[in-house]
């Protein structure tokens, strides 16, 4: 077997999966985190906010979706941002990236032990956290194909209880909780306050991309995966926010930790079977979204080691399961003392931006691309180009400024991380870059075009020929 072939992942998923993992690593957000937004939107502010972020993701999806075909790599958005502005934009962005889920997995694992020890009060929520740590390494050391199975029952219960949660509460709903009172109590400002609420019902969708080198057929599988999820999350999105508002009100649902299960309290019936059912539920979701942080964070930590940004033992993969053990010890282990040391809420902020960087990168090279390399293959096409990218751009700079000024502190600590990084890019990343790390490798080869048509958004989502490539 060749060096190259050593460090390649091993091609399982398919289009099912693609939406399983997709969704899994959001559906947190419908229990909790969104509803903070509340108090200064109201509830049609709320769904103004909702609406905005869901078109920023949804444009930053099509966008995904034509730069994963183009370069089905585990880099993701390393590799979109290293082929399109060069080695230092792509370390930044896939930086962001790895800030984003490794940072997450922290908060996801520390709300995950304290919903343990509200469930079992006996049992330490640090201890829990621990617990939950090494479980999920264990699982994913075993496997993308395993990960993806726990993955899809976690997803799967936990979608079922957000629409059972849905209709059941439909009948109850009171106009007067959804519209009585000042419908958008601090005008726009409170919309603009809203976003980052908002954004916690998409957030971390972008690490699908990161998937595209396990795809059996990245061209065929990526798009439908990453549309089919996106379009399922705006859907449940708009539902979890009438319903609940709708049943319990906007000034309480705004201050409680499990909004869901109080809905139902307050709306339908305090001792309803529900209740318990969407607290354990709740669990799962929080157990669906680490594991999903876990696996993005190890894929981008992979790819930079690969190609020589990051150092090189963090490539090493398992010699059986070709599963890349230390990208997924490693950040994880610091994810922990994260847990230890900082308070959830505040990590968030350091989430968030990071996710933003990167949506605002990737966006940015699929306009560079299309510009300096107009005859690269592209199996999929963005459609209603150029206003997909600049869309999506123009919000996720609003969405920036309005998480960062919420806290000037951790604005600067966001800014230092990334001066950090581009330091140690100039003394240590750039003399050690690997030519054939695969992002590497097709960054330097300019030059291919599509022999056959490229794919139309409406073409790409059913059963579609692999277009061939050819090298000019």
């Amino acid at each position: 077997m060749s060096t190259n072939n050593k460090l390649e992942l091993k091609k399982v998923l398919g289009p099912m999966q693609i939406w399983g993992i997709g969704v899994g690593i959001v559906i947190s957000g419908s229990y909790f985190g969104w509803n903070y937004g509340l108090a200064a939107s109201g509830y049609i502010g709320m769904l103004i906010a909702t609406a905005i972020i869901g078109i920023m993701y949804v444009t930053l999806c099509l966008s995904l979706s034509e730069l994963s075909t183009t370069m089905p790599h585990a880099g993701g958005a390393y590799a979109f941002t290293r082929r399109a502005m060069g080695p230092l934009a792509g370390f930044i962005t896939g930086i962001g990236v790895t800030l984003e889920f490794a940072v997450g997995t922290a908060v996801f694992t520390s709300g995950a032990g304290y919903y343990v020890h509200f469930l079992i009060p006996a049992i330490d929520p640090i201890l829990a956290a621990a617990v939950l740590y090494v479980f999920f390494f264990i699982v994913h050391i075993l496997g993308v194909n395993e990960f993806a199975t726990i993955e899809m029952i976690l997803v799967t219960i936990s979608v079922a209880v957000v629409l059972l949660f849905s209709f059941y509460g439909m009948p109850h709903l009171s106009a007067d909780k959804l519209f009585g009172g000042s419908l958008i109590p601090q005008g726009i400002s409170g919309i603009w306050a809203a976003l980052p609420y908002a954004m916690w019902l998409y957030i971390c969708l972008e690490m699908l991309p990161m998937l595209s080198e396990e795809c059996r057929n990245p061209v065929k599988d990526m798009p439908k995966g990453i549309m089919r999820a996106i379009y399922t999350l705006v859907i449940l999105a708009f539902l979890v926010v009438t319903v609940t508002v709708g049943l319990a009100g906007v000034v309480d649902t705004s201050k409680e930790a499990n909004p869901l299960s109080y809905a139902i309290a307050t709306g339908v019936n305090e001792n309803s079977w529900l209740i318990s059912v969407l607290s354990v539920v709740g669990l799962f979701g929080m157990l669906s979204s680490l594991a999903g942080a876990i696996l993005a964070y190890s894929r981008q930590t992979f790819a930079l080691s690969r190609a020589g940004y990051l150092p090189e033992f963090l490539s090493k993969l398992n010699p059986k399961r070709r599963t890349p053990y230390m990208a997924i010890l490693v950040p994880g282990a610091l994810g922990f003392i994260f847990v230890l040391m900082f308070d959830p809420d505040r990590l968030i902020l350091i989430s968030t931006f990071g996710a933003l960087v990167s949506y605002i990168m990737m966006n940015l090279s699929l306009i560079i691309l299309r510009k300096k390399e107009p005859n690269l293959a592209r199996p999929y096409k963005a459609p209603f180009y150029p206003i997909v990218p600049i869309v999506s751009i123009i919000i996720s700079v609003l969405a920036l400024f309005s998480s960062v000024f919420k806290d000037p502190t951790f604005f600067f600590i966001n800014v230092a991380i990334f001066a950090v990084s581009i330091i140690y890019f100039f003394v240590w990343a750039r003399h050690r870059i690997n030519k054939d790390a695969p992002e590497e490798r097709f960054a330097a080869e300019k030059g291919y075009v599509a022999v056959k048509r490229m794919i139309p958004v409406s073409e790409a989502l059913t059963e579609t020929e692999t277009k061939e490539t050819v090298p000019l």
